[in-house]
């Protein structure tokens, strides 16, 4: 019999070599687990009272494949509905490489089973696009994605926006296009949004804030990073490594916050001590 210590140990191990098992995950949800959950309190200008004291859980990077089992996936589901989510977002890289859409149908499947009173809503990371998201190529195919998130009652919105009404009283939703998929539009994405009204912005990479000056969003969700500090990536790209303005937790950016989830998988990368993370979110 392991006890919670040893399965926190083994969840650690695991993942800071780049894998995340249901180790990760303790099943009673009473002992020690290597994924964290971080409870922020978040002011958000021109808040409708009805809002007040909603609770918004954040994850992101989920990366369904080879290196995240099916198994940890469906624990952090049940983590998150442990919590009372009102409202769930979601940022990003639902799977890594999937070229026959296996990964992508049994990620759509884990998330239909979160709870969530007001509804999912969520963007596109890079790794949902294909190889086209991670090359910078303009032959991106997000369109299964989208489709199979919408089934299972996700709100995707790529370049959009929604808005969620109680008591008579809104907040709106925005979620972009993945930078690096050349799929970034902004203008598109704020169309329609009411001047002056409370705005979340939901985006994969951190690093594109500095685009968003002068659109109505008050705080920006994102993640990308996995709490890593430098950009791995560009040692493939022959570009040496470069350091990341954001890569965990809260930023104040030009005017607006900037919150930054480790996210939830891994991509067979080493993270030390970067422990996946969800985020919860207090309205106020």
């Amino acid at each position: 019999m392991i006890d919670d210590w040893g399965r926190y140990m083994r969840g650690a191990m695991l993942g800071n070599i780049g894998f995340c098992t249901s180790w990760a995950v303790d099943h009673s949800g009473e002992g020690n687990e290597w994924i964290e959950t971080v409870e922020v309190d978040l002011h958000i200008k021109n808040l409708p009272e009805p809002f007040f004291g909603k609770r918004i859980v954040h994850v992101s990077d989920l990366h369904c494949g080879r290196t995240v089992s099916g198994k940890y996936l469906r624990r952090c589901v049940e983590r998150i509905n442990s919590i009372g989510a009102d409202i769930v977002v979601l940022t990003g890289d639902y799977v890594t490489h999937d070229y026959r859409g296996r990964f992508r149908e049994k990620v759509a499947d884990v998330v239909s089973e979160i709870d969530s009173r007001y509804g999912v809503y969520a963007c596109l990371g890079n790794h949902d696009y294909g190889l086209g998201g991670m090359s910078g190529s303009k032959r991106n195919r997000p369109e299964h994605m989208v489709e199979d998130l919408g089934a299972s009652g996700v709100n995707v919105l790529r370049n959009g926006s929604a808005e969620l009404e109680l008591e008579g009283e809104r907040v709106w939703f925005v979620g972009l296009g993945d930078h690096w998929a050349d799929d970034f539009r902004p203008d598109e994405a704020f169309d329609g949004v009411e001047e002056g009204g409370s705005v979340i912005a939901l985006v994969h990479n951190p690093e594109v804030v500095k685009y968003l000056q002068g659109f109505s969003a008050d705080i920006v969700l994102s993640g990308h990073t996995h709490g890593a500090g430098y950009e791995w990536m560009a040692i493939l790209s022959g570009a040496g490594i470069e350091r990341r303005d954001y890569y965990s937790g809260m930023y104040r950016v030009g005017g607006r916050r900037l919150y930054v989830n480790r996210g939830l998988g891994r991509v067979g990368k080493t993270f030390f001590n970067t422990r996946p993370e969800i985020t919860v979110y207090n309205l106020g």
